[in-house]
């Protein structure tokens, strides 16, 4: 986690809100199709172990929260990977392909080592919350969520 809640003195660049990535339901998709809505936004590949083990917490705040908050997986990874995947998996939210770009969006979200899994929360008008570089945990998740639907009902 990087700064003060509740939120870092950052926005996701302009490229990585308006950048257009496909989406495993075919469609194309912008990351500001979301706004208005608190967003997760985790970074992530079929190859990575960590990132694998995160998707079930990933689900269960997807569906614990999908009231508030939109989970949005963005993987580094090829297509055919990621649908395989998929199939296994079950993931319920929206999967994005980065293809080759993968490293960019990472770097406009604040991530310029390229570490995989890279995890935001990210508000309504694309402000960084906060930010998790590695594996995050169901209980740094949930305490992320709960502060933000809080200060989102609060200033409402």
């Amino acid at each position: 986690m990087v700064g003060p809640w509740p939120a870092l003195a950052e926005t996701l660049a302009p490229s990585v809100l308006n950048a257009t990535l496909g989406g495993l339901d075919k469609k194309s998709h912008h990351l500001s199709d979301w706004n208005g809505k608190l967003r997760v936004l985790n970074f992530w590949a079929t190859w990575c172990a960590p990132c694998r083990i995160e998707i079930p917490l990933l689900q269960a705040a997807a569906d614990a929260w999908r009231q508030d908050v939109v989970v949005i997986g963005v993987a580094l990874d090829n297509a055919n990977d990621v649908r395989r995947f998929n199939q296994q998996a079950g993931i319920r939210y929206p999967l994005l392909l980065a293809d080759g770009n993968g490293p960019g969006l990472m770097k406009g979200g604040g991530n310029s080592s390229g570490a995989l899994p890279y995890t935001l929360l990210v508000d309504g008008r694309g402000n960084i919350l906060q930010r998790h570089s590695g594996p995050i945990t169901a209980n740094q998740l949930d305490q992320w969520l709960r502060e933000a639907v809080t200060t989102k009902s609060s200033s409402n």
